[in-house]
């Protein structure tokens, strides 16, 4: 189970072993919150659910919870809360976990067997009502349901309604915004169209309710190369409410940014701007503070030099990429800024002792899992 907690620690999951018969629950995170524990209840209280494939993503309002039927006694889930105001995940890992939920299954479980994982789809489940999400839903698209839906939604994430988002989430869900209308004979193509035009929208709103402009371009740019980055969206609907809880967050987390100490706003700084070749200069400018007091600052807090930092989160997100996405060596290393492909091999070298395809390779190997 520690190879099975190293893989959900890369992809920002909290990991929970289920006993069927015992409805046992096992948090391998004690830092588990209390919020995920209900949704895990629910679980409990479905567990039939989890028994009727192999791999299955359950959806909720805040998230989705992905289940690997490892065996007749246990279920392993890994839990993605979209709404977790912890939540490290960036611009750049939003989509591919989505993109990727077979893979990631059947890493799962030949981590957990240590053998060949079936060849099975990924069932997808709605959790709320135990209703099988369909591709098209069974309500036609209507021009002002839609609107209304959408205007609540963009309420919802500038004054930082949770439950209106909640609600206006549930409302765009059962409509059909997917179809020929959009697709023109092409799904995928007219699923990343509406997944652009969304993110504009988006945008747009947080750019007129104050959201700073520089950054809110920088977040387009990056949800948009995702977007025609990914290969395929499993579940059409999740992507877009993993993107609208992203949108909340950021605003949620801009409101209350100015009050927190200043290892905590580097830090935040970091990780919203992980795509970029971040300089101490940047972080002095966009915090408005002196660059002296940075590193001092940082590091009597995390025993560790902001540089430093910066290399060892790049890294952190391409062991996420490696893993949850087919992009190259080379996409990877543009996405995270670094100068060159070889520079990016280089410093992943470095950190890790191993090279980027030796990671991705040899992930699945138990007794290699274990020198990360």
């Amino acid at each position: 189970m520690k190879d099975i907690k190293k893989l959900a620690n890369i992809l920002n999951a909290d990991v929970i072993l289920i006993d069927i018969a015992t409805k046992q629950v096992n948090y391998l995170d004690e830092s588990t919150n209390n919020s995920n524990k209900n949704v895990v209840n629910l679980l409990i209280d479905n567990i039939e659910l989890l028994t009727n494939h192999i791999y299955q993503s359950l959806d909720y309002n805040s998230g989705h919870i992905l289940t690997c039927h490892v065996n007749e006694e246990s279920i392993v889930c890994f839990s993605f809360k979209y709404d977790d105001p912890l939540s490290t995940s960036s611009e750049l890992m939003m989509l591919h976990s989505l993109s990727n939920l077979k893979s990631i299954s059947q890493i799962i479980y030949t981590l957990y067997n240590s053998n060949d994982a079936p060849e099975e789809e990924v069932h997808i489940t709605k959790f709320s009502d135990k209703l099988h999400i369909k591709k098209e839903s069974s309500e036609s698209f209507d021009p002002k349901t839609f609107f209304n839906a959408e205007t609540d939604i963009i309420k919802s994430i500038v004054y930082s309604r949770k439950a209106s988002l909640i609600s206006a989430l549930e409302k765009l869900s059962r409509l059909k915004i997917i179809g020929e209308r959009f697709a023109s004979n092409n799904m995928i193509r007219g699923e990343k169209d509406t997944l652009i035009s969304y993110v504009s929208i988006l945008n747009r709103a947080i750019i007129q309710w104050g959201y700073p402009v520089e950054s809110a371009f920088q977040l387009h740019n990056e949800l948009v190369q995702e977007i025609e980055l990914s290969p395929q969206f499993l579940n059409f609907f999740q992507v877009i409410r993993e993107i609208t809880w992203h949108y909340f967050k950021i605003v949620q987390n801009h409101r209350v940014h100015n009050f927190l100490p200043l290892h905590q706003r580097i830090k935040q700084y970091i990780k919203e701007h992980i795509s970029e070749n971040i300089t101490l200069d940047d972080i002095a400018t966009a915090l408005n503070a002196s660059k002296k007091t940075l590193n001092p600052a940082f590091k009597r807090e995390y025993k560790i030099a902001i540089t430093q930092f910066i290399r060892q989160t790049k890294i952190d997100t391409a062991k996420e990429l490696l893993i949850a996405s087919n992009l190259t060596l080379l996409e990877i290393s543009n996405l995270l800024s670094f100068s060159t492909a070889s520079y990016f091999v280089k410093t992943f070298k470095e950190i890790t002792g191993i090279t980027p395809n030796h990671f991705r390779q040899h992930f699945l190997m138990k007794n290699f899992i274990c020198k990360y």
